[in-house]
C-alpha cells in the first residue's frame, strides 16, 4: 500500500514538533502541560463553534480578544447595529452573552423608580442586570450564560433576542435622554 502524503499532514507535523519543543523546554509539570494543551484545544474548538454559528445567523464578530482571563471575546453586530458581546473565561463553564448600557447620572435619577420593573422583565427572560458606578455615569450590564453543552444556534439566537428585548426595555424606561 502506498501512502499519499498530503501537504496539510506536513504542516501538522511541524506544528506538533514545535509544540513538543516548547513543552520539553518548559519548566512546567506534565499536569500543567496537559492543562495548557486542553485550554488551547478548548479555545480552538469554541472559537470555531462561535464563528460558525455567527456566520450562519448573518452576524459579524469583531474586536477579538484572548488574554490571561478571556478564552474568547467578540463584539457582535448585524449590519451597522451592535448587538452586544460574547465571551468565555478560561475556567467558565459556558459562554456569556451580554451588553453594556451606559446611563448618565441625570437619567439614572429618573430611572430609579423603574429599576425593579427592568430587573423583573429581564429576569423573566433569563437575563441578569448588574449596575456599577463608572465615573459620572452608571453602567448597566445585561447578560446571560449558556453552558457549553447547550450552546447551539437556537440557544444563541434566543439569548440574543432576549438580550435585545431587555436593552430595548431599559431604553424605554430610561427615556431617550442620557443613555448610550
Amino acid at each position: 500500500m502506498v501512502m499519499i502524503k498530503r501537504w496539510g499532514d506536513a504542516n501538522v507535523g511541524r506544528l506538533r514538533d514545535r509544540i513538543f519543543e516548547v513543552l520539553i523546554n518548559s519548566p512546567t509539570s506534565g499536569k500543567e502541560d496537559l492543562q495548557a494543551l486542553s485550554q488551547c484545544a478548548s479555545h480552538i474548538r469554541n472559537t470555531a463553534i462561535v464563528q460558525s454559528i455567527a456566520k450562519e445567523q448573518g452576524l459579524r464578530l469583531s474586536k477579538c480578544r484572548v488574554d490571561q482571563h478571556m478564552e474568547l471575546y467578540y463584539d457582535i453586530s448585524q449590519g451597522r447595529h451592535g448587538l452586544g458581546y460574547i465571551s468565555k473565561g478560561w475556567t467558565d463553564p459556558g459562554f456569556r452573552i451580554g451588553d453594556l448600557f451606559p446611563v448618565s447620572r441625570e437619567a439614572a435619577e429618573s430611572f430609579k423608580p423603574h429599576i425593579f420593573e427592568l430587573l423583573k422583565f429581564c429576569a423573566t427572560n433569563g437575563i441578569t442586570v448588574t449596575m456599577q458606578e463608572n465615573g459620572g455615569k452608571i453602567d448597566l450590564t445585561m447578560d446571560a450564560v449558556i453552558y457549553s453543552e447547550g450552546f447551539n444556534k437556537a440557544t444563541f439566537k434566543n439569548t440574543l433576542e432576549a438580550l435585545s428585548e431587555c436593552v430595548e426595555k431599559a431604553a424605554e424606561l430610561i427615556g431617550s435622554n442620557g443613555c448610550r
